[in-house]
C-alpha cells in the first residue's frame, strides 16, 4: 500500500498487524481523490473507521490542511500514528481511539469542523447508516463543501437522503461503491 499522489507520492504505508483491517485500495483512493479534485486542498478532513489511515494520509499528501482519524482498534491507531510519523505528517493530524458513533458528538462539542468526512465502516454492519444518520442530523459539524463520502460494497444500500444530506453522486469501483452526500446535493464551490 502506497501514497499515490501529492507531496508524499510513492511512500509506503504499513498495514495493521493481524490482517483483520481491510485498507482502502490504491485504485479506490485514486478514483475518490480524482473525483474530489481541488476540494481537498486546504480542507479539514475527517477519516472515520480509519483503519491504516491511508485515506486521510492521502488527503494530507494532496494538500489537506488537517486530518482527524477515528479508529476503534488500538492496533489500528498505532498503525495510523506510525504511518503519520513515517510520512512526516503528524503535525497536521489528530488520531483518536474510540467508537466513531461516540467520537462524532465529542468532536462537535469540541467545536471541530470538517469540509470532507470519509466513512469506511466494516462491511455488512449498520455503522454506515448510523454515522450517516448522525451527520445528517448534526450538519453543524460540516463546513465548506460539506461533503460526506461512504465506501461500501456495491450490494450494500444507503438511502438517497439522511436528514439534511442528499446523495448526489455514486461511483462503482469493482465490487465497491463510493456514495457522495451533501446538504446542497452537489459538489459545492471550488471542486475544479
Amino acid at each position: 500500500m502506497r501514497i499515490i499522489a501529492g507531496s508524499r507520492k510513492g511512500m509506503t504505508l504499513k498495514s495493521v498487524p493481524g490482517g483483520r483491517v481491510r485498507p482502502t485500495s490504491d485504485r479506490i483512493r485514486g478514483v475518490l481523490f480524482n473525483m474530489l479534485g481541488n476540494l481537498v486542498v486546504g480542507s479539514r478532513f475527517l477519516d472515520l473507521c480509519a483503519g491504516t489511515g491511508a485515506v486521510g494520509i492521502e488527503a494530507l499528501s494532496r494538500g489537506a490542511a488537517w486530518a482527524t482519524f477515528v479508529e476503534l482498534s488500538p492496533k489500528g491507531v498505532a498503525t495510523i500514528k506510525a504511518n503519520l510519523l513515517a510520512t512526516r505528517l503528524m503535525d497536521r493530524a489528530q488520531v483518536i481511539c474510540g467508537d466513531a458513533r461516540r467520537k462524532l458528538a465529542q468532536l462537535l462539542a469540541a467545536e471541530e469542523r470538517f469540509d470532507i468526512v470519509f466513512i469506511d465502516p466494516p462491511y455488512g454492519s449498520d455503522l454506515a447508516q448510523t454515522l450517516l444518520t448522525w451527520l445528517g442530523e448534526h450538519p453543524q459539524l460540516l463546513q465548506g463543501p460539506q461533503l460526506v463520502i461512504v465506501q461500501q460494497l456495491a450490494r450494500e444500500t444507503l438511502p438517497e437522503r439522511s436528514g439534511v444530506l442528499r446523495r448526489f453522486e455514486e461511483r462503482r469501483v469493482s465490487e465497491h461503491v463510493l456514495r457522495f452526500y451533501s446538504p446542497t446535493g452537489d459538489w459545492g464551490e471550488g471542486r475544479w
